[in-house]
């Protein structure tokens, strides 16, 4: 069994696939977490990009721009379905991306070596992540950077916070006593990433926590069931084999903590997010 086989299974399940299904909005409501790891990435023309746990595409496509017109960009995921489906979208709008299935954690990926390496929310899920960052550092430029974004805490994170809170209430807890095993709230912790990467090789490792406005066009019904079906409380309703009315009843929570978020124009969602940055020296 591979190591990964546990997020394999469940990248494949519905609960994984829910992400095509909403990818339209997810992309809308995270293109903010983008730009700041476009930001914090300082991408230069004809680099060549490692993306990790890239999910349907969104954040490779994002950063196509930044390497164009001659650089590449690969993209892995577990999921095939994933990849499959970003390959897709890939055929419309670039041509200097590559979609390869593969699990970061011990596979040689094509491309490499790389400048740099990102992840929106994609390496989090590792099994043994000191091992998935030293495979990935092996196969990084001397001098090439990594800059990964996570979820900060779920406390003070309504986006996770609110449909959590509600899914434990009605469905029941997930039973997990380590705060940091692989999940989408696996990297809360800064100081116990930096330390990952440092034991990995990494150098010059830099993690902050910073906030960012989650925006969506509303209404704030369909937000809510959004958040309610990704995420922590997806994982609790998979536990929980939840039924429609589950899920309708930890959508109905939502809307009405969400409410608070609404404006003239949109609805603007506060997020604590983990920003991690290092480099390969040598």
């Amino acid at each position: 069994m591979q190591p990964n086989q546990a997020q394999a299974l469940y990248w494949s399940s519905e609960s994984g696939q829910k992400w095509i299904w909403f990818e339209t909005e997810l992309d809308l409501v995270f293109s903010a977490v983008d730009d700041a790891l476009i930001k914090r990435a300082a991408t230069q023309p004809g680099e060549r990009i490692l993306d990790i746990g890239c999910g349907t595409g969104a954040t490779t496509r994002a950063f196509v721009p930044r390497v164009a017109p001659s650089g590449k960009i690969t993209a892995v995921d577990i999921s095939p379905a994933f990849v499959s489906h970003a390959r897709d979208r890939a055929k419309l709008t670039a041509d200097n991306t590559e979609f390869v299935v593969a699990d970061a954690q011990s596979a040689e990926i094509s491309g490499a070596p790389f400048d740099l390496v990102i992840s929106r929310f994609g390496s989090m899920f590792f099994a043994d992540p000191v091992e998935a960052f030293r495979n990935i550092l092996k196969q990084m430029k001397p001098a090439g950077r990594l800059t990964i974004a996570a979820w900060a805490k779920a406390k003070g994170n309504p986006w996770f916070e609110a449909p959590k809170s509600a899914a434990v209430k009605i469905l029941g807890p997930l039973d997990q006593s380590n705060p940091n095993a692989p999940g989408p709230l696996g990297f809360q912790n800064v100081e116990h990433v930096v330390g990952i990467l440092k034991e990995a090789g990494f150098q010059n490792v830099e993690g902050e926590t910073a906030t960012v406005e989650l925006a969506h066009p509303g209404p704030v019904e369909r937000v809510a069931a959004l958040a309610s079906n990704i995420g922590p409380a997806a994982r609790i309703i998979k536990k929980y084999d939840g039924s429609a009315g589950d899920i309708e009843a930890i959508t109905e929570f939502v809307v009405a903590d969400f409410r608070k978020f609404v404006g003239s124009e949109d609805i603007r969602i506060p997020a604590n997010l983990n920003f991690f940055t290092a480099q390969r020296v040598g």
